[in-house]
């Protein structure tokens, strides 16, 4: 019994190793297969609202949801496309503004230290970050190309989904065909739960950053506010790169006037301490019982299959796969492990209430 459990094991491990390469590999079909699957089921509800309540026929509720979505999103690729743009428009005036800052900081170690040593010299700003730049905004339009893919997959997926629970019924036995819905109906609920959580957060955060970016006088500050909605949805990681660079824009722009720099630093350290890494993280834990070392390790794993769109997918891809586990009995533990450990008692009655009905 123990050999076989232990091959089972080892079988597991490498058909995920197996399976993490091909979707690495496979990422031009994979990725706007996945993304069409999370926005289908987090649509689904808004869908079934039009359908079932303003009574709208469901091909047109499809159309006009879908619409709106993909509308909303191609207004906010134009508007970051704009604005590097015209941040790279202003490069020169910045790179000015960091040499003299440079050059500050190398005479203030070598006054204070006796080194004279050109740290950040020894680097090729100008071409690096245009480079970084340039990539970032073709990627981009590479993403924007890519989203008629994502909308094929998501109008078949939405106009196949209220038959879904009737064909697995007449698929599979009675019991496990509800079973097999029941887990769908439970990784809905909990993904619509947190993209609604994230994203009512991160409009709160990405409004406070640019109302208060706007009052100190930061160049560009709708553009960090639109940055910050979108990375609030990387947990604290996105929150922390934002921190870096605003701060450092706050230096590059305000030097060397102190007040105006330390009044970015002080707001931007405040809403990404108290939202990034205080609200924002309690209350994943709390409301979807995810445990915060396993959203660190799933941002590093998706980044590493989907580059910065896997650490956007990072977190409903663990919800669905916490969730697959806590209806296999065989990888029921692992559900355990991926919780934050706030249920334990609650998870105990369910187990004991499964492994009854098997």
């Amino acid at each position: 019994m123990k050999e076989n459990r232990m091959e089972t094991i080892l079988l597991g491990v490498i058909t995920l190793i197996l399976l993490g390469a091909v979707m690495k590999l496979a990422s031009s079909v994979m990725l706007p297969l996945v993304i069409a699957g999370i926005l289908a089921v987090t649509l689904s509800p808004l869908i079934n609202f039009f359908h079932n309540r303003l009574h709208i026929p469901r091909n047109l509720a499809v159309l006009i949801v879908i619409g709106v979505v993909f509308g909303v999103v191609f207004l906010i690729v134009l508007f970051i496309q704009s604005s590097i743009v015209a941040f790279i428009d202003e490069y020169p005036k910045y790179y000015d503004r960091f040499s003299i800052l440079n050059d500050s900081l190398v005479q203030f170690i070598e006054d204070k230290a006796g080194i004279s040593y050109d740290f950040m010299g020894q680097i090729e700003w100008s071409g690096t970050l245009l480079k970084y730049l340039g990539s970032f905004s073709s990627s981009l339009v590479s993403f924007a190309s890519s989203g008629l893919v994502i909308m094929i997959f998501l109008i078949f997926m939405l106009l196949e989904n209220p038959f879904a629970p009737k064909k697995l019924i007449l698929a599979f036995k009675s019991e496990n065909g509800a079973r097999i819905s029941n887990i769908l109906n439970r990784i809905t609920a909990q993904v619509v739960k947190y993209l609604n959580l994230k994203f009512f957060i991160s409009i709160g955060t990405g409004i406070l950053v640019w109302f208060s970016l706007f009052l100190i006088g930061l160049d560009f500050p709708q553009m960090w506010g639109v940055f910050a909605f979108l990375l609030n949805f990387i947990p604290s990681v996105g929150s922390m790169i934002l921190m870096v660079i605003t701060i450092l824009m706050g230096f590059i722009q305000f030097y060397p006037e102190p007040g105006r720099i330390i009044a970015v630093i002080v707001t931007m350290v405040g809403i990404q301490t108290v939202i990034g890494n205080f609200i924002d993280p309690r209350l994943q834990a709390s409301r979807l019982d995810i445990s915060p070392i396993v959203i660190l390790f799933s941002l590093v794993f998706w980044g590493w299959i989907w580059g910065i769109v896997g650490m956007f997918l990072a977190v409903p891809l663990t919800v669905i796969v916490q969730i697959i586990c806590q209806n296999i009995p065989f990888l029921y533990p692992v559900s355990i492990l991926i919780g934050s450990g706030r249920k334990i008692e609650h998870l105990k009655d369910e187990k004991i209430a499964e492994t009854e009905d098997y």
